[in-house]
């Protein structure tokens, strides 16, 4: 029986339809919570022997050789944090600065493995600007941008739009309660006039300006492995969710089966190839004149909200993936630079 390596955390909603799809198909997922190291989860790896590298994940409920592994899917782990409370604020540092050590040299010693998708993919791709570059660069319309401090340049880009200006998080955009335990989104906002001329809250920290691009709808598209799967959202039916779909008016915003044109579809699967990931939630623009504007991939995006909206399965898509019963979009999936930089 093929065993599935799911990387999480035990809260992720998503890990209930895909690991039933995964049983469904004939494997054993098995879970790993990193944050739960140190306390009932323990790693080890092992290079003791001469000719192999032994990695294994212990806990209550026994042993995992990761030699036994067919296959991971790394979903939103939470990290690993020691408690203030049982050393100095200097161990503090150095005991979670070893746990990320450890675990990424667990990540990368396991590139053998095929992932869905391997951190390092993950993170690079996680970079907006070059997302932009790319997305520009295989032929996709992306929308004016500027990522800056600069009070001066912020001001500039604002009339160069006309006012016609949002702001987004350059980064995650996860703002996190000092304990960890709670956390919000920062979504996307109009600029004013007045924001644009507050100098010295520009300059503390880069903001992300973009021109804002008139809708007729918003499509989000899962790539998994080779499949392209569009889900379309009417945002525009809701003055709620008609700036950011993510402020949701689900009783009023309409989610449904999409299907790209070929060209458009085939540039969704390019950038998700470039970036060396399997799975990719792409967010594009409809404009009214017909044209379609990327905003974003996200190479670890939600997915079942608009699954159970839309009726498009992308739980069953990645369990197929996963389990090696539909063909991967990349030929080397594990750790290492993809060649997105030079794209």
């Amino acid at each position: 029986m093929k065993k599935i390596l799911i990387i999480s955390n035990p809260q992720d909603k998503h890990l209930a339809p895909v690991s039933e799809a995964i049983k469904a198909l004939g494997a054993d997922p098995v879970f790993f919570y990193p944050e739960n190291l140190g306390d009932e989860t323990f790693l080890i790896i092992n290079q003791t022997d001469e000719d192999a590298v032994r990695i294994m994940l212990r806990d209550t409920g026994g042993v995992v050789h990761i030699r036994d592994i067919y296959a991971v899917w790394y979903r939103r782990p939470r990290p690993f944090y020691v408690s203030k409370e049982l050393m100095t604020s200097e161990g503090l540092e150095f005991t979670q600065d070893e746990w990320r050590a450890a675990l990424e040299a667990m990540y990368v010693l396991m590139d053998r493995l095929f992932w869905v998708s391997h951190p390092d993919k993950l993170l690079q791709a996680a970079r907006k600007p070059l997302q932009l570059k790319i997305a520009s660069n295989i032929g996709l319309t992306v929308p004016r941008t500027l990522t800056t401090n600069d009070p001066l340049k912020a001001e500039e880009f604002y009339s160069h739009c006309a006012g016609k200006v949002i702001v987004k998080a350059t980064g995650r955009g996860f703002v996190f309660s000092e304990n960890r335990e709670d956390v919000r989104f920062v979504l996307t906002n109009r600029v004013s006039q007045e924001a644009i001329k507050a100098a010295a809250e520009i300059a503390v920290a880069p903001i992300t300006l973009q021109e804002e691009v008139p809708k007729a709808y918003e499509i989000r598209v899962n790539i998994v492995g080779r499949q392209v799967l569009a889900i379309k959202i009417d945002s525009q039916s809701s003055r709620i969710s008609e700036l950011d779909w993510r402020r949701y008016d689900l009783a009023n915003t309409r989610y449904s089966r999409y299907e790209l044109p070929a060209a458009v579809a085939n540039k969704c699967l390019k950038i998700t190839q470039i970036f060396g990931l399997e799975f990719g939630a792409v967010d594009l623009i409809r404009r009214p004149d017909g044209e379609y504007v990327f905003l974003e991939i996200n190479g670890n995006g939600q997915f079942l909200w608009a699954e159970e909206l839309s009726g498009v399965k992308v739980s069953s898509a990645l369990a197929h993936l996963l389990v090696g019963e539909m063909p991967p979009l990349n030929t080397s999936t594990g750790g290492g630079t993809s060649n997105a930089y030079n794209q």
